[in-house]
């Protein structure tokens, strides 16, 4: 999704989803962002190592800390661009029109090596449902050896990045994960205490079958 002429920024603002615009110092030791904000690369081995000692200590702790982790970078993500839109004179997230905003996160995710981030809005305006599919998703490729649902992380993203934009708490949950054989990792976004119910049924019902009830 690409978003409307009409509401394309400046090309300032554009270097931010270029990966081309990273800049590094390797005589200092220091990679940074179009922003100049310091950034360090995750290997693989570092996302398997801390899976590993989240799953070993104790179950459903890998998914609590990277879904709060996720989400404190989705609101920082969010608060970012707010922050270097408002320098540029340009309207915040929260002005634009949904499918403008989410194309930026959609591109963020892309640019930074998440995954390709792929919105469906069709059950938004009569359910208050979004979804989002994620395919190539780092998280799945950096831990082959796991059969649990992996994509904690993008799922805080992505609530913190809608509970920003939205001004409302919200949820997200992945109901379906391409770790566990499905074709994509999928999620929704709604308010929480209609996810709620759905805990139990992850994993043991298709991600359609979930959202089915939900607009039951």
């Amino acid at each position: 999704m690409s978003p409307p002429d009409k509401n394309t920024p400046s090309s300032d603002f554009e270097r931010l989803f270029d990966p081309l615009a990273v800049t590094s110092d390797s005589a200092a030791g220091i990679v940074a962002d179009p922003a100049g904000r310091r950034i360090v690369y995750a290997s693989p081995e570092f996302i398997r190592a801390i899976f590993h000692v989240l799953t070993r200590e104790r179950s459903g702790l890998w998914r609590d800390v990277l879904g709060r982790t996720g989400r404190t970078c989705g609101l920082e993500l969010a608060i970012g661009l707010d922050r270097e839109s408002t320098r540029l004179g340009l309207p915040t997230l929260a002005e634009l029109p949904l499918e403008t905003a989410l194309a930026y996160l959609e591109r963020t995710f892309a640019a930074h090596g998440w995954g390709l981030l792929q919105f469906d809005l069709a059950d938004t305006p009569d359910h208050g449902i979004v979804a989002a599919q994620l395919s190539h998703s780092y998280f799945v490729a950096a831990l082959p050896d796991s059969h649990e649902f992996v994509d904690a992380y993008p799922a805080g993203l992505l609530q913190g990045f809608f509970e920003h934009i939205s001004g409302e708490p919200l949820g997200c949950v992945e109901v379906a994960c391409a770790r566990r054989g499905a074709p994509h990792c999928r999620f929704i976004i709604t308010a929480t205490e209609r996810l709620d119910p759905l805990a139990p049924l992850i994993g043991h019902e298709t991600a359609d079958a979930i959202i089915a009830r939900l607009k039951a």
